[in-house]
């Protein structure tokens, strides 16, 4: 059985954390696993945009798994292959976080680490590592650039839990939905996404992760011109313009 699930359609991929009996909490055989499916994801024509979730409807991902940190008698290994929550690659499609439940530690970081975040009524988001005498790799990273920092260390140095509703109004998530209907508002955003031109939707992600890490506005403008520059030799771009003077829906390739 894979402990992460792929699959496209309409141009959608997703990806799914499947270890439910387990609240999907993540091993290393998962990590490797999630790191083959988003370099998947990454590679394949067929996928503009993914949706990441957890399977069942407890959890989304309830992080590490303690208990197998426990059997190495609390050492936290590094994981062999990288990942998308710690940043160590990224990935200019779409990607959006379907929150199903428990999104704690890593799996909070992951959720983060998505450019759009639904949650289910039943989300719970938090970074509860130092009740257990650890601390979070990646949160420290992605919570304070998500919302404001002063509100992001209560939740760290805390430990407690966050409501969906409550990362809701602190902009952690887009949209807090029923649980039934989360599949469902992911993938209409994904198809919303993906009636744009995806190259133009790429290169707009591309700017925007890179103007982040960019401390001067005017060099994060010419970063991003440079990036225009590139797109505008596509194919995409022609046919959006082509189709702008002929009064006609564009047929976008993606390339």
């Amino acid at each position: 059985m894979s402990l992460v699930n792929y699959e496209v359609k309409d141009k959608i991929a997703t990806i799914t954390l499947n270890r439910p009996e387990k609240l999907n909490a993540y091993t290393e055989e998962m990590v490797d696993e999630m790191y083959e499916a988003c370099q998947r994801f990454a590679k394949d024509d067929d996928a503009w945009t993914a949706i990441v979730t957890g399977a069942g409807d407890r959890a989304f991902c309830a992080g590490h798994d303690l208990t197998l940190v426990v059997e190495s008698e609390g050492q936290y290994k590094d994981h062999d292959s990288p990942t998308v929550w710690y940043g160590e690659f990224e990935i200019y499609k779409p990607m959006i976080a379907a929150v199903n439940g428990y999104a704690f530690g890593g799996g909070c970081s992951l959720a983060l680490s998505c450019d759009i975040r639904i949650a289910s009524e039943n989300a719970v988001f938090g970074y509860p590592q130092p009740k257990y005498g650890a601390m979070s790799l990646g949160g420290h990273q992605r919570m304070p650039k998500t919302i404001p920092p002063g509100i992001a260390m209560e939740f760290m140095l805390t430990g407690r839990h966050i409501p969906a509703e409550e990362a809701a109004r602190w902009g952690m998530v887009n949209k807090v939905v029923p649980q039934d209907a989360l599949m469902d508002e992911a993938r209409a955003m994904a198809a919303l996404i993906n009636e744009n031109a995806p190259l133009s939707v790429r290169h707009t992600k591309e700017a925007v992760l890179k103007g982040l890490r960019t401390p001067d506005v005017r060099e994060g403008i010419a970063m991003a011109k440079l990036i225009s520059y590139r797109l505008q030799t596509s194919h995409d771009t022609q046919e959006g313009l082509a189709a702008f003077m002929e009064k006609r829906k564009p047929e976008w390739q993606g390339r």
